[in-house]
């Protein structure tokens, strides 16, 4: 439209209070915006004071409603987000903010919405498969040093998170992973994004969410594929979806909801309180026990000390040292070592003897010992070389039986086995006209086990026949 700017310079402007004025009168003097009747679905409800507050959409198009408390006494439901409702009521304009609503003075339940009926019946099947149960959440860290964030770039819920961290665990590492958490790309965008998540790893949790919205804006976190995706997180994983009220499909696979994305950055935080207690608690803990172990100690000491062998410890020692001397003196007498001295004294002094002995022999009959000790030297050497060559003999002997009965033993067993192998020998028994059937390389026993669509090998003994099944008959026991 083309504006006249002469007109415009010149015109008389209203106010925005006398518009709003204007268009309240048009409402109010309008006969078909006093009663009318609406069939819609219940969203974002909510009380306030003792009001309730929601809004009426179909698939195109969303109206404000409320229901004032007096109204409220008479409807026998529970009025929730999901459900189609048929309501009647006036159309007002609300003149501060130029907005208007449906003031409903009846309303009765129709069913349930479609987008709430698609949330029940994919979280029945879920729970049925087991994707809810406490078995498969994985713990929390106490104290999460890398953690990653799937949520809108820009909104309140990162900030939120960073801040909560800056102030509880300011030595944790926040990294973002970016993705839209509204609208119909939302669902496959926050798979896209947990994938990443999982392949970059190193992480000690991951938390996913975004701030509050419609219960059509938080629709995308009840996709069956995301459910799926963060049910398979290595990582722990904590979800902040909307507000206390909020729940989606993503809140019941997750290891655990927080109600709101600042929810869950403090889930995996710790208060500086409650650090400092935790760690007053251990050193407390950690003194009780040392104090035990000293105390203990002191007493297991005293017991010790107290005992017959620490009191009496001289008297035993002085007891104990006289029977050493005592035992050293009799080692001294008795020792191998004093007796081998003795032992070679006398030995030299008989050898001394014996030289002596022998001398006067030889100077007296040098000759007739001479003959006597070649004599005696044979006689020895003949007498001991018979009795290695008996020894010899024997042992030969010996030998030869345990060989001769090792020998006997091996040919019995051999004819046995070889008596086992002809009987065995599938050849033999192939001889006497029988055959070995194959099916698929497999030996074939049973016709139960036969494949009608694949041939059969039937190996004989000088070849084999290929064949086709025709018709299998089951033999009757």
């Amino acid at each position: 439209m083309r504006v006249d700017l002469d007109k415009f310079r010149n015109a008389q402007f209203l106010s925005v209070t006398a518009l709003n004025r204007y268009i309240n009168y048009k409402f109010d003097s309008d006969i078909h915006l006093q009663e009318v009747y609406l069939r819609g679905e219940i969203s974002n409800f909510k009380i306030s004071g003792r009001h309730a507050y929601f809004s009426l959409k179909d698939e195109y198009s969303v109206i404000s409603a409320m229901i004032f408390n007096y109204q409220m006494l008479n409807i026998d439901f529970n009025m929730e987000d999901g459900i189609i409702v048929g309501v009647v009521g006036t159309v007002k304009v609300y003149e501060k903010r130029g907005s208007y609503s449906i003031v409903i003075n009846h309303i009765e339940r129709d069913g349930v919405g479609k987008l709430y009926q698609e949330f029940l019946e994919l979280k029945d099947k879920l729970e049925k498969e087991g994707l809810f149960d406490i078995r498969h959440k994985l713990p929390l860290p106490e104290y999460p040093m890398n953690v990653a964030v799937i949520t809108a770039a820009t909104g309140d819920a990162i900030h939120d998170i960073i801040s909560t961290f800056n102030r509880r665990l300011p030595m944790a590492k926040i990294t973002l992973y970016p993705a839209l958490v509204q609208g119909l790309d939302a669902p496959m965008d926050l798979v896209r994004a947990l994938k990443e998540v999982y392949q970059d790893g190193n992480y000690d949790a991951l938390i996913i969410g975004r701030g509050g919205g419609s219960y059509e804006d938080l629709s995308c976190f009840n996709n069956e594929l995301l459910a799926r995706t963060l049910f398979a997180s290595p990582i722990p994983t904590v979800t902040g979806i909307g507000h206390d009220a909020d729940f989606t499909i993503c809140d019941f696979v997750s290891s655990f909801r927080a109600p709101t994305p600042t929810g869950a950055a403090m889930v995996l935080t710790k208060e500086k309180k409650d650090i400092m207690n935790n760690i007053n608690s251990y050193v407390e803990r950690l003194n009780n026990k040392i104090n035990n172990i000293i105390i203990n100690n002191e007493n297991l000491l005293n017991q010790k000390v107290k005992s017959y062998g620490i009191s009496n410890y001289l008297s035993i020692f002085s007891q104990y040292e006289n029977k050493h001397s005592i035992l050293v003196q009799l080692l001294e007498k008795y020792s191998p070592k004093n007796i081998l001295i003795n032992y070679e004294q006398t030995l030299d002094n008989l050898e001394s003897r014996l030289k002596v002995v022998i001398r006067n022999i030889i100077n007296n009959n040098n000759l007739q010992y001479e003959v006597i000790n070649n004599k005696l030297k044979g006689e020895i050497l003949i007498e001991q070389f018979n009795k290695k060559e008996n020894f010899i003999n024997d042992c030969e002997f010996k030998i030869q039986n345990i060989l001769l009965h090792s020998l006997e033993l091996k040919e019995k067993k051999l004819d046995i086995l070889i008596d086992k192998a002809i009987i065995l020998n599938p050849l033999n028994l192939m001889s006497k006209g029988y055959a070995v059937t194959y099916q698929n390389n497999k030996v074939v026993s049973t016709v139960k086990n036969l494949d009608k669509s694949l041939p059969l090998e039937v190996r004989m003994k000088d070849g084999k026949v290929v064949t086709s099944i025709n018709e299998i008959e089951e033999s009757v026991e």
